[in-house]
């Protein structure tokens, strides 16, 4: 039996910012996908892709290409009703 072990481990972060999507709402959103701390958002009846800056309240440390999770709620701050979740 050897002395030397190895360990492998899986850390996350989790972040909160808000986008205001005016006049839209989040009802108008046909797709979505979250990449670079930004918010990719496809209307419905509309070809073109809108960008929204989600100025997320972490560090720099944060790799923000891909989260592995993301939810969608309703209000500023508040995260009583989801919207939708990238599960």
């Amino acid at each position: 039996m050897t002395n030397i072990i190895t360990i492998s481990a899986s850390y996350s972060t989790t972040s909160a910012g808000v986008v205001d999507l005016s006049p839209k709402t989040w009802g108008d959103v046909k797709d979505w996908y979250i990449k670079w701390d930004t918010l990719h958002v496809q209307f419905e009846g509309d070809e073109q892709w809108v960008e929204f800056a989600i100025n997320s309240d972490a560090s720099d440390g944060v790799d923000w290409k891909r989260p592995g999770h993301a939810d969608i709620y309703e209000g500023e701050f508040e995260f009583k009703k989801e919207l939708a979740s990238s599960y």
